[in-house]
């Protein structure tokens, strides 16, 4: 407990840390389903621009994992269930990723690169991040109170450990970012969800986030830099705080439990009308959702965002089971050709210099 509130506390001074660094760096971003990163020439506007004293072009695209995370800590295990949100053809679900028996993670943002002009995907960070390699070398910063492999508070350090290894696979992608990313001050470049059962602790979930710094350098060229992951620990919330369902959203979009105290009318419908879920309902809103049985929270879980749920919107469901490891209610998508294979850009797709229109099919 000591560690998790002391990565708590690191948390917060390193979040004040880099948000003064952002301040004024970072602008409003259009949510879209492609991000394209061109580097504009200084002859030609309109085009691929090379970085001083090159003559080759370069484009990047990222592909967004874009909808719901809603997470239900149960008594014999924690159930873990994600919705699409389709806000562009292009986007992903966001994936359930077993790292252990005892821990998933899940993705939201730009979490599938590729590169146009070569045909090839450069990282499928869904795919890879349980064999990600062990950051070397990473740049001098606070460790934890605690911090030694296999010692007190080496669990607490997983979560860190996989964090940072995520932060320098995603450094190495920022090498081939030179163009304006024009996030806006607060908007992560990723988002990542961790749940898990800690070793003489119990089930957490926590939320981790990566920044972005960008320097101009010359003309529309710019060296981005990705920042210290920040970390919110999203379960066991604070005392005093209600026991209840983990919910993160990228796009934001209003929690579940949130809809369903304010008498949406939808929703109601839907639990009223699945046997049990009435009473499963009231349970998680009183607070008392560690006395179900996962198996009834992940019905409760299916029948919600079966009702919030829009056309083509896939949906994955896990549980980590105390016993048993991780398990599937309903398994991920199957997924086209892995990092390195050939791709084709779709047509039409919306870059930084032709982003498409506002809009499109979401969530309730």
């Amino acid at each position: 407990m000591q560690v998790r509130r002391a990565l708590r506390s690191f948390a917060s001074r390193n979040s004040s840390y880099d948000q003064r660094r952002r301040n004024g760096r970072l602008r409003t971003i259009a949510c879209f389903a492609m991000l394209v990163v061109a580097l504009l020439p200084f002859a030609s506007r309109g085009v691929a621009q090379d970085a001083p004293g090159q003559e080759n072009t370069e484009e990047i695209v990222a592909n967004l994992c874009t909808g719901r995370v809603i997470i239900g800590v149960a008594k014999d295990g924690i159930v873990v269930a994600t919705l699409e949100n389709p806000i562009e053809p292009q986007t992903r679900p966001p994936m359930i990723v077993p790292i252990s028996d005892e821990s998933v993670a899940v993705l939201l943002g730009a979490a599938d690169w590729w590169l146009p002009d070569e045909h090839r995907e450069l990282a499928r960070l869904y795919a890879e991040l349980p064999s990600l390699p062990r950051e070397q070398g990473g740049p001098n910063r606070p460790h934890l109170q605690g911090y030694s492999e296999g010692g007190a508070g080496s669990e607490a350090t997983g979560v860190e450990s996989l964090a940072d290894n995520l932060r320098a696979r995603l450094a190495s992608i920022a090498n081939h970012i030179h163009g304006d990313l024009k996030l806006g001050d607060g908007q992560p470049l990723l988002q990542m969800v961790v749940a898990d059962y800690a070793p003489d602790y119990g089930p957490e979930v926590w939320l981790v986030k990566y920044f972005v710094e960008q320097d101009p350098e010359q003309g529309d060229y710019w060296q981005t830099r990705i920042l210290q992951p920040q970390y919110d620990q999203l379960w066991p919330p604070e005392k005093g705080q209600p026991r209840g369902l983990v919910e993160v959203s990228y796009p934001a979009a209003p929690a579940v439990a949130s809809k369903i105290r304010a008498g949406d009318a939808h929703l109601a419908q839907f639990i009223s009308s699945s046997p049990g879920m009435q009473g499963v309902s009231s349970a998680i809103l009183d607070g008392s959702i560690e006395k179900l049985a996962a198996v009834d929270v992940a019905a409760f879980l299916r029948t919600c965002l079966g009702a919030v749920t829009v056309s083509n919107a896939r949906m994955v469901e896990a549980e980590i089971n105390k016993q048993h490891g991780i398990g599937w209610f309903i398994e991920p998508p199957a997924e086209k050709p892995t990092v390195g294979s050939e791709q084709v850009r779709p047509a039409g797709a919306p870059s930084l210099l032709h982003p498409s229109k506002p809009g499109g099919p979401g969530q309730r």
